[in-house]
């Protein structure tokens, strides 16, 4: 992928794909592959039931769900909640990842956009934070990566320019102390907001859990109810927020399905190279 790919963001330098010289000097250099493998066979299968029946999903206030040692019914596929929202699961099944590695590479891989491009390299535009921080060794790598990620990514053919801030479990899980009970090694929790706004109009939790053979992501998304802080929703602009119509503006029809596409794309990737790249660094 080079020049053809044209700019994505022409004021910011910004464009998709890897340039000549790019991953000159890069020592990560030969985890660049353009190449993805497809799907897994069940996200896959997912797409060809279209959207599912709201009852399968759940609303942010019933995470706990998620610590429970067995499967739910929805964890592959979308639907529309009752209150608006477009709920997402998607499952990856990760052999060779640990929960570590995942952290670990959540605090590395915004320090350079070549690095965020390894992920998803169909997609994957730009990363980085105000502070820079994920190579200061000082640091957990936890430390690293709680803070705001300033994202440049498609989502199927819609480029989206946005901040994700990482927040603690506690701020959605009552229990997570029932995390180590159930073989969850690792939860990424995040608060979705347009870059240049600031309502937030999404949640995601990322959960590494232990399965024979290595570990699965379990990923959710709740996408396209806007807040703004200190609108009370039951005020004349907080219902108008949280209107059918205001979140079908914010998200856009096909937003579950190419949500789903694109986080069982990229965890899969990342899957594919994450063990190897993180053994580079921790020899």
């Amino acid at each position: 992928m080079g020049d053809e790919q044209g700019e994505v963001s022409a004021h910011r330098g910004l464009y998709l794909g890897m340039r000549e010289g790019d991953l000159e000097g890069k020592p990560y250099a030969p985890y660049w592959n353009p190449a993805m493998a497809p799907l897994q066979e069940h996200v896959a299968r997912a797409l060809t039931h279209g959207p599912e029946a709201a009852a399968l999903g759940f609303g942010l206030d019933q995470a706990d769900l998620l610590t429970r040692p067995d499967y739910l019914m929805l964890e592959n596929g979308w639907t529309k909640l009752a209150t608006g929202e477009t709920f997402v699961a998607v499952l990856t099944q990760m052999p060779g990842v640990t929960g570590k590695m995942f952290e670990w590479w959540m605090g590395w891989h915004y320090q350079e956009n070549q690095r965020y491009k390894l992920w998803h390299p169909r997609a994957h535009v730009a990363n980085g934070t105000e502070e820079m921080r994920g190579d200061d060794p000082r640091l957990s790598d936890r430390e690293k990566y709680m803070t705001t990620h300033y994202v440049t990514e498609y989502v199927g053919d819609q480029l989206h320019e946005i901040t994700i801030t990482f927040v603690e479990p506690e701020r959605y899980f009552s229990s997570p102390a029932q995390f180590a009970e159930n073989r969850i090694t690792a939860t990424v929790c995040g608060i979705v907001k347009p870059l240049r706004a600031i309502m937030t109009i999404g949640r995601l939790i990322h959960q590494i859990r232990e399965v024979e053979g290595g570990s699965e992501m379990r990923s959710r998304f709740w996408l396209g109810k806007p807040e703004i802080p200190r609108i009370p929703p039951d005020s004349l602009i907080g219902r108008a927020l949280g209107s059918d119509f205001v979140a079908n503006r914010v998200s856009k029809q096909d937003l579950g399905r190419d949500l789903l596409v694109h986080c069982g794309m990229e965890m899969n990737h990342l899957a594919s190279f994450l063990p190897a790249l993180y053994a580079d660094y921790h020899s």
